[in-house]
């Protein structure tokens, strides 16, 4: 589970079919459950019935609090509905400028990069911190995105240590790893809060979704959000508004490279439909292979590849008995390439996400989730990725830089585990 939990899960789904108990340890068990009908059950037809694991929520927690992604029950809804009406597709379109400017600053960078390779990883999750930061908090923070990125690293890589081992020194002892994970901390911590800082004590209020946060009242209550519970909540929508796109775009570029006959393809797309202007969200409709890209990319490549719950009373799935507090992993990884909802299922095919294509099991695909606590940020997720990647194949041709390992790292969010080596070429030089 440790080593490499993808070949893990992949090879108990071939072994063993698609409901499997894995022994963690002498008497803890896992459920991996990789068909989409007992992902839909889970998530949606019984989810009253699944949380998340408190190991899970104390773990994450420590580094967003006590936001959307780790709370659970009646303050979850609280927070949700608090949080929903800035995220509205009406008010995400009005960020589609910001979102296209953020990746035409990056355009604008690599206008010199004279052929050399350049980490698309590292660029990517520049142009997600500088989306997030400008929408969210409408400034531009992506000049620390090296410091920030270092930070999330560290501390992704100590939650997944805490969460993958019986881990039985407290995240309070003056331990190298506690340490480094503490400094990290307080570096996002301090960020945020100074943002929030200088919003408050602005006479000019924007319009972000920061605005909106600090404004949204309880519809009961009339309450507005504490302090603690804004700081974690945007830096929750930080977290995954960087990493989370960031990883997708990443893998996205990877695939456009080693398929050129379908780069090939979304320049003639964005060249009939923009004729030379940059994209708006308007234009997405009209792009349907462009969105197509980003979905299949997602479902080779989901950014979260794995969502854990556990059961609160006992529970039947398909004839298999699930007991009271178990531990239950749905797979993206797994389900994404399972060969009886995909044909051909590792092979890169954007057609499957095409207007017409064959129907499939609502749950064969759930990069965001799904049910009542489907990702708040779908919407957003699936306006920016695909304008990011207008706005650079508009500029730009991408190839593979050689020698270079690609090999998924799934610490916490899926990456390469390498980075991502490529090579700009401008179209205008061809």
């Amino acid at each position: 589970m440790q080593g490499d939990p993808l070949g893990l899960y992949a090879q108990a789904r071939r072994q063993y079919g698609d409901y499997v108990q894995l022994r963690v340890v002498a008497g803890i068990h896992c459920y991996l459950l990789t068909h989409p009908d007992a992902v839909e059950h889970v998530l949606h037809k019984n989810h009253r019935n699944y949380r998340k694991p408190d190991r899970f929520y104390r773990t994450v927690g420590l580094l967003v609090g006590n936001g959307l992604f780790t709370n659970e029950g009646e303050a979850w809804q609280r927070q949700r509905q608090l949080a929903q009406p800035a995220f509205h597709r009406q008010h995400l379109s009005q960020l589609g400028p910001l979102m296209t400017e953020g990746a035409e600053a990056f355009v604008r960078e690599q206008q010199n990069s004279d052929g050399k390779p350049i980490d698309m990883v590292r660029g990517m999750m520049k142009v997600g911190m500088r989306i997030a930061s400008t929408t969210l908090f409408s400034a531009d923070i992506s000049g620390d995105a090296d410091a920030v990125g270092m930070a999330y690293r560290t501390a992704f890589s100590h939650i997944s240590r805490r969460l993958n081992s019986m881990q039985l020194v407290p995240n309070w002892a003056p331990t190298p790893a506690n340490r480094s994970f503490a400094r990290a901390k307080g570096f996002l911590d301090r960020m945020v809060i100074e943002l929030i800082a200088a919003r408050r004590a602005s006479a000019q209020k924007p319009r972000d979704l920061l605005t909106m946060l600090i404004d949204a009242r309880d519809q009961h209550s009339g309450e507005k959000m504490s302090d603690r519970q804004l700081m974690d909540e945007v830096l929750t929508l930080l977290t995954a508004g960087h990493e989370n796109i960031g990883a997708a775009l990443a893998w996205t570029w990877y695939l456009i490279a080693k398929h050129p006959d379908v780069q090939r393809n979304l320049h003639d797309e964005l060249d009939a439909q923009l004729q030379g202007r940059s994209p708006t969200v308007d234009d997405l409709a009209e792009l349907p292979l462009l969105t197509a890209v980003f979905e299949e990319s997602m479902r080779l490549y989901p950014p979260g590849w794995g969502q854990l719950r556990e059961s609160i009373a006992p529970d039947e799935i398909d004839g298999y008995r699930i007991p009271a507090k178990a531990m239950i992993l749905l797979c993206q990884w797994v389900t994404h390439r399972h060969p009886d909802f995909w044909e051909d299922a590792e092979r890169f095919e954007p057609a499957r996400f095409l207007p017409g294509a064959a129907s499939r099991h609502r749950f064969a695909y759930f990069p965001f989730g799904g049910g009542p606590r489907v990702c708040i940020g779908l919407q957003f997720a699936m306006i920016e990725g695909p304008l990011v990647l207008a706005t650079i194949l508009r500029k730009f041709r991408a190839e593979l830089a050689a020698n270079q390992t690609i090999e998924p790292d799934a610490t916490f969010t899926l990456l390469p585990k390498y980075g991502l080596k490529m090579i700009l070429h401008a179209r205008g030089d061809e």
